[in-house]
């Protein structure tokens, strides 16, 4: 009775932030972040201490199952994992961080407007046992996960448009559908859009409306304006393509995934030449010039041709063999491309390369990935000045702005560049937590996500559900390396964490 009453309670709430919390606005942008969080933060309370009494009722009912010496009751309450352990000690660890913060009241709640403090960590911990231990494993969830999101990028894209089916006051170009500006936009995306791109590429059946889903993400990330989206985009298929080559027909369903990209990207550019009236953004960004060459289109077409010839492929599995040469090429691929990246920044920016002055990507300075680069350097520099203690424990939970405009000389930088908006995250996420928890609670927060993706690494080939969740992490942390956890990102992470270590141990479970 109790794990069944568990179930119903997680599934009802994983609906709810899954379905409805993206959509739920109050006064339209005007108090967007607060009315987000707001929701989140009360229903997220209330199904916590709804599951601590199941969980109390539970683990009443087996320990007078023990002293009975009857068979445990049907929850598994023995034996923690690494992850579980990791996400005890990151709990304890922010807490130690708010206790011996550098201002106690920002820290509980978080700075106003982001509200990344104590308060909503502790409660995501908390859910994370709660819907690792309870939850059912409903399908509804990745139905409503994916409808509901579906509909946000649409919204997003006849906003990019100027076709607003939500009436509100305040019409800004830069926020976009129920989410806020393009950045939150993004962040959402990353973490969100993998569940349904992941059910289309690894899925066995229905792969139709998967197929409109997954066009409507990449027409929605080409529209939406902001650069760090083409970061997700190619760690999505880099993890796809690592994943994909175990299984000849995930390969072929890859290729498939690729020409909806490519056709995706030519759409948004047809979209503006068809309504370059109704198009509200600037033109000068990276989503303009790959959807208006044939860059784009060219790899679609070449990828749709390569999903027909492998329609007629009619060889045995990939071997282990082959993946591994594979596997030894993107890695060999990935390493060099980094490395040239950041030979060529290095050399452009102390020296110059003729050709390379208008790129501003390749020239890393204050103003490097509109504006990143200063407050790349502010979160370093702050962090340097930091003693030993709170090197170690972080200046708080959500206390970088507090922290960081605490020291004179990089204030003084921060409002040169960004006048009176003020600096809440270092926009790399890594920076951030070290600034907020330390090198201590951005450890432990790095070790719980490492160890749970090599887990659904192992275990996938048994169980290739466990890969959306392998996907959704991986996204989220590497787009994050130019952006930051908000309220509607962070929490979904936290939530799939608990999804994917309920179902660790599960049978095969996609739709």
């Amino acid at each position: 009775m109790v794990k069944k009453a568990g179930g119903l309670f997680t599934t009802a709430y994983l609906l709810l932030i899954f379905g409805i919390y993206p959509f739920y606005m109050h006064q339209g942008y005007v108090d967007i972040a607060e009315a987000k969080y707001h929701f989140l933060i009360y229903s997220s309370l209330a199904v916590l201490l709804i599951l601590t009494v199941l969980g109390t009722v539970g683990g009443w009912q087996v320990l007078h199952c023990r002293i009975k010496q009857r068979e445990p009751y049907l929850i598994k309450w023995e034996g923690l994992s690494v992850t579980d352990m990791l996400v005890i000690l990151y709990a304890t660890e922010i807490f130690v961080s708010y206790v011996f913060s550098w201002d106690r009241e920002e820290a509980l709640w978080g700075t106003e407007g982001w509200h990344m403090g104590l308060a909503l960590l502790l409660t995501l911990c908390g859910l994370y046992f709660g819907i690792s231990r309870f939850w059912n494993g409903s399908r509804a969830v990745w139905y409503g996960a994916v409808l509901a999101s579906g509909l946000v990028f649409l919204l997003g894209i006849l906003d990019r448009f100027s076709i607003y089916l939500i009436p509100l006051g305040i019409r800004d170009p830069a926020f976009l559908s129920t989410l806020g500006n393009i950045n939150w936009f993004c962040g959402y995306l990353s973490v969100v859009a993998p569940i349904g791109i992941s059910l289309f590429l690894f899925g066995e059946k229905r792969k139709w409306p998967y197929g409109i889903y997954v066009a409507i993400v990449f027409l929605a990330g080409f529209c939406q304006g902001g650069s760090s989206i083409f970061l997700f985009f190619g760690v999505l298929f880099y993890i796809l393509l690592w994943i994909a080559v175990k299984k000849k027909e995930w390969i072929r369903n890859y290729f498939l995934l690729v020409s909806i990209w490519g056709f995706s990207a030519r759409a948004a550019g047809v979209l503006r030449m068809i309504l370059p009236e109704r198009y509200n953004y600037e033109r000068n960004n990276l989503c303009v010039y790959v959807t208006d060459s044939p860059f784009a289109l060219t790899i679609g077409a070449a990828a749709l041709c390569g999903y027909i010839l492998l329609r007629r492929w009619k060889a045995e599995e990939i071997s282990d063999e082959i993946q591994k040469k594979v596997h030894g090429i993107m890695a060999i691929a990935l390493a060099g491309g980094i490395l040239l990246y950041l030979v060529l920044t290095g050399i452009n920016t102390f020296w110059g390369i003729p050709g390379f002055g208008q790129l501003q990507v390749f020239s890393f300075g204050e103003a490097w990935g509109h504006g990143r680069g200063a407050a790349i350097t502010a979160g370093l520099e702050a962090y340097m000045q930091m003693p030993i203690s709170r090197k170690l424990l972080g200046a708080g939970p959500d206390c970088f702005s507090a922290y960081v405009y605490s020291l004179e000389e990089i204030a003084v930088m921060l409002r040169d560049n960004f006048g009176s908006n003020r600096l809440t995250n270092a926009h790399n996420e890594l920076l951030t937590c070290l600034i907020n928890t330390g090198i201590v609670g951005t450890g432990l927060l790095v070790g719980i996500f490492v160890s749970f993706a090599v887990r659904c690494m192992r275990k996938g080939k048994e169980n290739p559900g466990l890969y959306l969740f392998l996907v959704c992490t991986v996204c989220y942390f590497i787009h994050n390396m130019v952006s930051f956890a908000q309220v509607l990102n962070f929490p979904f992470l936290f939530l799939l964490l608990g999804m994917g270590e309920n179902r660790i141990d599960k049978v095969k479970f996609f739709p």
